[in-house]
C-alpha cells in the first residue's frame, strides 16, 4: 500500500476483479459476431442499468459479459481481435435465435471506460466504422461520489472524499502497470471534465452515429428515454421491459455541502464549455 496516497495497490492494480471468460470462448472467436454499437460511458453514470434494459429486447443478444475492456486497456488490445471477439455469441446461435424469435439480432459492447480514452474512439472506428455509440453523461459531482462509494466497496479506497480528491493528481502521477487503473478506479474529479474527452469521438464518428443523453433522463424518465434509444439502434418499440434501476447507489454518508459547493465551482467553466459544444444545458448543480 502507498501509505501516503492512500492507494491499496495490491487492490487497485487487481485484473481479476473482472472474472474472466474460459478457454472455450477463445477457442471459437473466429465463429462469434461482432458488436453493432457501444456504450461507451460514463462510469457510474446508469450504463449496467440500460445494459440491463436493453438485454430485455428480443432483437439484441448479450456479450459474456459486461464491461469487456478492450478498446481502452492496452493490455488486453495487445491479445488482437481475436481475444475481443471471444466475448460475443456464436454466429450459429444467432442464427438459431433469429429464427426462432423472427428478428434480425445484433449485439454490444458496454464498456464505459472506453469514453476516458482518446484512443479508444479511433480503435472502435477501425473495426467498425458504422458502429452506433450511446453516451450517457451524469452529473459530474454526483458520479465522482458514486465513484468513490465504489472505491471503498471494493476495498481500493481508504481516504475520505476529501483527501482523495486533494491527492488525486498525485495518485494519478504514481507508475503504472500495463493499464492505468489508478485512472480507472480513483479519479474521481477528472474523470468529470467530459469536454476533455468528448471530442475525439465526436471528431470521428459522424453526428449520426452518436447519440448523448444525460443520465438523469435515464433515470428520472426511463421508458421514453429508453425509447429514444430504440429508435437511434432501428430497434422495436417494446412494452415489456423491467426497468428496475441496477447498482442503485444507497449511500448513509453525504456528501458535505462544502465539498459539494467547491465541486459546483470547479466544474461550472467544464460543464458550460459542454453546454456550448452540444447545444444543450443539463443544469448540473
Amino acid at each position: 500500500m502507498n501509505i501516503k496516497l492512500g492507494v491499496n495497490i495490491e487492490k487497485t492494480f487487481d485484473d481479476t476483479v473482472v472474472p474472466k471468460i474460459n478457454s472455450y470462448f477463445h477457442f471459437t472467436s473466429n465463429y462469434r459476431i461482432k458488436p453493432s454499437f457501444f456504450i461507451i460511458g460514463v462510469q457510474k453514470g446508469g450504463t449496467t442499468s440500460l445494459s440491463k434494459y436493453l438485454e430485455q429486447h428480443t432483437e439484441v443478444i448479450p456479450a459474456q459479459r459486461k464491461d469487456v475492456f478492450y478498446f481502452n486497456n492496452d493490455s488486453h488490445y495487445q491479445k488482437g481481435i481475436n481475444w475481443y471477439k471471444a466475448h460475443f455469441a456464436l454466429k450459429a446461435y444467432k442464427k438459431i435465435y433469429d429464427l426462432k424469435n423472427n428478428t434480425n439480432a445484433i449485439t454490444y459492447d458496454s464498456t464505459p471506460n472506453y469514453f476516458d480514452i482518446p484512443e479508444a474512439a479511433q480503435r472502435i472506428h477501425s473495426f467498425n466504422p458504422n458502429a452506433k455509440l450511446i453516451l450517457l453523461l451524469r452529473n459530474p459531482i454526483d458520479r465522482a461520489w458514486s465513484n468513490y462509494q465504489m472505491a471503498k466497496k471494493f476495498g481500493f479506497e481508504t481516504l475520505s472524499f476529501e483527501e482523495a480528491l486533494k491527492l488525486e493528481n498525485d495518485r494519478l502521477n504514481l507508475p503504472n502497470q500495463t493499464h492505468n487503473y489508478i485512472y480507472q478506479r480513483l479519479s474521481y474529479k477528472k474523470r468529470g471534465i467530459y469536454i476533455n474527452n468528448i471530442k475525439p469521438w465526436i471528431n470521428t464518428f459522424s453526428k449520426e452515429n452518436i447519440l448523448i443523453l444525460n443520465s438523469e433522463s435515464l433515470f428520472k424518465d426511463t421508458a421514453n428515454t429508453y425509447n429514444k434509444i430504440l429508435d437511434f439502434l432501428n430497434l422495436k418499440p417494446t412494452k415489456k421491459i423491467d426497468f428496475k434501476p441496477i447498482n442503485q447507489g444507497n449511500y448513509s454518508e453525504k456528501m458535505n455541502p462544502k465539498t459539494r459547493e467547491m465541486l459546483v465551482n470547479f466544474y461550472q467553466p467544464f460543464n458550460q464549455e459542454l453546454y456550448n459544444l452540444l447545444d444543450v444545458d443539463y443544469g448540473w448543480k
